[in-house]
């Protein structure tokens, strides 16, 4: 299969191309900030706003069957590579999406046919949000116009080596630097978590099937509901399989301290900020799932060799 790679070379996208180049003639297009260097993989570079030197790669020639989009966030960027295609040869467009594309406060579980969020929440995660559901939209407009299959992919909570977000890297920095972890006294929130090698093979599952089995919307994450308390335990015993059981001290610190004081955490404080998702369809691609633990262990083990996971 000829599959046509926007982004690629960060976290989610480089894990995917590393599993499927071996198997498929990948073409990775990015800004060339960081390069992919894996045998066998086309490395393009261009910026994807900037129609002139897109044009100038002649796309349209090497007839791509796929494209998987990681780096797809502003209104246009999906009609803008489409256009740049060959839209006879290419079959499935996939576009890496959010879970947070659907709507605040839906009924639990949240399933692939919610409705999307139509408010508009304030910040970078509004904008976000906004850009990510403007896309689901014109993801299926475009896609229908020209007879290609549209599929969106849903992570939940994103976490593995490579991973830019602060998430598991907070504690990791935390311990490395004060020997200690905060935790979210009175905390009631859950969520879901994914282990990115997971999920970049849940993808290449996905591509391999026939088009008409493909579904236009997947949840990807586990099912199993996350906590403080959970993964506070998986972080410990990480560390043990480390040799560094003691290592950190836990601070309690109360809920309503930590709002008022603004202390980051990377996962939500409460139920109202939480959500549950349905994952069968995810369940359908994956074999034997990474745990909690072993996903932080292999995580710590790279933040312990390089700095950072």
């Amino acid at each position: 299969m000829r599959i046509l790679v926007i982004g690629g070379s960060y976290f989610f996208g480089r894990w995917f191309v590393q599993l499927a180049h071996k198997e498929h003639e990948i073409t990775v297009l990015n800004r060339g900030n960081i390069a992919v260097g894996l045998e066998g993989v086309t490395e393009l570079k261009a910026d994807r706003h900037d129609e002139k030197c897109l044009s100038g790669l002649s796309l349209e020639s090497v007839k791509f069957d796929a494209v998987v989009d990681f780096c797809a966030y502003e209104r246009g960027d999906i009609a803008g590579i489409i256009r740049c295609l060959d839209t006879e040869a290419l079959s499935v467009y996939m576009f890496i999406s959010t879970v947070d594309v659907y709507r605040r406060g839906s009924m639990a579980p949240v399933s692939e046919l919610n409705p999307f969020e139509d408010r508009r929440l304030e910040g970078d995660e509004g904008a976000y949000i906004e850009g990510k559901t403007a896309l689901e939209h014109e993801l299926s407009e475009e896609c229908q116009r020209y007879g290609i299959k549209p599929v969106s992919i849903r992570p939940a909570v994103l976490y593995g080596p490579g991973n830019y977000a602060p998430r598991e890297n907070m504690y990791f920095e935390w311990i490395a630097g004060a020997g200690q972890i905060i935790h979210p006294l009175g905390a009631s929130g859950h969520w879901q978590m994914i282990y990115v090698k997971d999920a970049a093979g849940a993808l290449k599952v996905l591509l391999e099937k026939p088009v008409e089995e493909i579904k236009e919307a997947y949840n990807f994450c586990a099912g199993e509901s996350v906590d403080y308390d959970l993964f506070e335990a998986s972080l410990k015993e990480a560390y043990r399989l480390m040799g560094n059981e003691n290592g950190y001290e836990v601070i309690n610190v109360a809920v309503e301290d930590i709002v008022s004081q603004g202390i980051p955490l990377p996962f939500p404080l409460s139920e109202d900020e939480s959500e549950t998702y349905t994952h069968d369809r995810y369940d359908e691609l994956t074999v034997d799932p990474t745990s909690l633990t072993e996903g932080l262990f292999n995580c710590l083990k790279v933040y312990s060799f390089h700095g950072r996971a």
